[in-house]
């Protein structure tokens, strides 16, 4: 007599497999679900958020018909922030703007280009050999994404009644001669929207600020990005004076290697009467506007 033996965990190893799909499927259905339900609604015609990506930069900038991603900071952890204001399903940046190329602004960009849709990309067209750089430009080619090289001032009008006026560089000749100087050549706009507008410098030094006013240029703004994370070479207490912000914003990673923000810094925007808010303080600082009336709110 031949006996047959049967295995009794295949019924078993069926049912976990059913489980973990299950589960997966659970956890898809979570993600949407938050994405669609729970992702920072857009409440007014405006929303520009200083997002918290530790010792970096990064700007979204929000109308009904349209998102701008000013850098995007060091790492990786820019999806996972811009996800909390942008559905899963709507992932897409109309126009990706790169300051300069130095890592703690380009890297989070060049993670962007891999997942999502991308417009348009506007830079200075400053080389640079960096790793990310390479790969940012790669990525650019690869999708056919329209490319605008700011490297002389000019206004770039946007949907909804927002303008973007780069007041800096002055001269593509600058870019051509630089020698590796990013923070000095940093593109400086004016986002505009009605009677509220922000200044936003990037890395901007203080040798950039003398310059902008050595121009006679209307500066005087709502809000100002503090250039260079609050470091002492930007933020001088004349350049403020002009700008005259009432807020200031200083995107900086907690406790970094750095020493940012600079104490004179503090201390000039303290003798400005400006309010100072940190990302390492505040996290995710986020400015609303109808074009008359700011509000701003922060993460915690």
């Amino acid at each position: 007599m031949q006996l047959h033996f049967f295995k009794k965990n295949k019924p078993e190893k069926a049912n976990k497999l059913i489980f973990v799909i299950g589960l997966l499927l659970f956890i898809n259905l979570v993600i949407l679900g938050y994405s669609l339900f729970f992702v920072s609604p857009l409440s007014t015609e405006l929303r520009v958020v200083f997002l918290d990506i530790g010792q970096g930069d990064a700007i979204l900038i929000q109308t009904p018909k349209q998102n701008i991603l000013i850098d995007g900071g060091p790492d990786k952890n820019i999806v996972r922030k811009l996800d909390q204001y942008i559905p899963l399903t709507k992932r897409h940046i109309d126009l990706m703007i790169l300051t300069h190329p130095d890592g703690d602004h380009l890297v989070g960009l060049v993670e962007v280009l891999r997942r999502w849709s991308v417009g348009a990309v506007a830079e200075s067209g400053m080389k640079s050999l960096n790793p990310a750089y390479i790969e940012f430009n790669s990525l650019i080619e690869s999708k056919n994404i329209k490319r605008y090289i700011i490297n002389t001032p000019q206004k770039m009008f946007l949907k909804d009644g927002l303008s973007l006026d780069f007041l800096w560089p002055f001269s593509k000749e600058l870019i051509e001669d630089n020698e590796g100087d990013c923070n000095f050549l940093s593109l400086v706009a004016i986002l505009d929207y009605d009677d509220n507008d922000f200044l936003l410098t990037g890395d901007a030094t203080e040798e950039t600020e003398e310059e902008l006013m050595l121009r006679g240029l209307k500066l005087k703004v709502d809000v100002l990005k503090a250039g260079h994370h609050g470091s002492k070479y930007s933020s001088g207490i004349d350049f403020l004076e002009q700008v005259d912000p009432e807020y200031a914003i200083i995107s900086v990673g907690e406790n970094n290697n750095f020493g940012h923000p600079s104490l004179r810094v503090l201390d000039n925007f303290r003798k400005i009467g400006t309010k100072v808010l940190r990302t390492d303080k505040k996290g995710d600082i986020i400015f609303e506007s109808n074009g008359q009336t700011l509000t701003v709110k922060t993460e915690r």
